[in-house]
């Protein structure tokens, strides 16, 4: 007589009977700007809401590092994104990802020098000269040397950290020009007595989410949906108090974002991605 195992038969049907575009897991990450605790603070919260609001799993990982962080977006590992422009730009135009919602501000860039530098006028004066920002792939960095063709011909670039830290590295005479968000040079510097701008590059779309194609269109739609109400402006307050000032994050659609991404060719683990 066929000896049938009920426990096992029940757990098959319970299996089956689950809606198969319920049980997926996604990956969730954003560059390691952060600490790893601080990274948690900002950016679990955000896996967490999704996870209970949408019936999927969202899970949040920090990469160790940039070029861990560079080769986990090319390998496509990565469901669920929130970075700058230039990344945003590529994974739409090479693998398939598209932009759910973004930060609501322009990100406008400035290349600040001495008030009383009247040898430096454009940037082309700064060719040979020390200019300081963070390390590639730094979206403002990557912007200001897209302008130099010739490599043999470019500024030399002085690693810093933080946007104050490269204020005051023009201020003390460390770096003859510095490549600051436009926002944070009014905030240092709101009558211009000490820098005054170079050059302030044209604006750009801000950092954004985007999404990867194992996620379908309708649970893209159902994301956005969900951040951009009131439970979602919530379980993102950390990443707005971080990048916002508090401002809610906006709908957003790729065209945007559409050739910024041309700026990583000069990114150290970049080169081979961008055509």
């Amino acid at each position: 007589m066929l000896k049938i195992n009920y426990k096992l038969v029940s757990l098959v049907l319970l299996a089956l009977s689950y809606p198969l575009d319920a049980i997926s897991d996604y990956l969730f990450t954003a560059p390691p700007r952060e600490s790893p605790e601080s990274g948690i603070e900002i950016y679990k919260p955000i896996a967490d809401y999704l996870t209970e609001s949408t019936g999927e799993r969202f899970v949040y990982r920090q990469p160790a590092s940039w070029a861990e962080y560079s080769r986990g977006m090319q390998n496509r590992e990565y469901d669920l994104v929130f970075d700058g422009p230039h990344f945003v730009s590529w994974r739409i135009e090479h693998i398939q990802h598209d932009v759910i919602v973004k930060l609501p501000q322009l990100h406008t860039w400035r290349v600040i020098v001495k008030s009383a530098d009247s040898n430096i006028r454009s940037l082309d004066d700064l060719v040979g000269k020390k200019v300081c920002a963070p390390k590639s792939p730094n979206f403002g960095m990557l912007t200001m040397m897209s302008h130099y063709a010739n490599p043999a011909k470019e500024p030399v670039h002085v690693i810093i950290k933080g946007w104050k830290g490269a204020f005051n590295a023009v201020v003390e005479g460390k770096c003859v020009a510095a490549v600051i968000p436009m926002i944070n040079h009014k905030k240092f510097d709101p009558e211009l007595k000490k820098t005054r701008a170079l050059h302030t590059h044209l604006p750009y779309p801000n950092q954004a989410f985007t999404a990867g194609s194992d996620l379908t269109p309708n649970l893209k739609s159902k994301i956005a949906a969900k951040l951009l109400s009131d439970d979602g402006q919530n379980a993102l307050s950390r990443l707005r108090d971080r990048f916002s000032r508090g401002a809610l994050l906006i709908s957003a659609n790729n065209e945007e974002y559409e050739g910024i991404s041309m700026v990583l060719k000069r990114a150290d683990n970049f080169k081979s991605a961008v055509k």
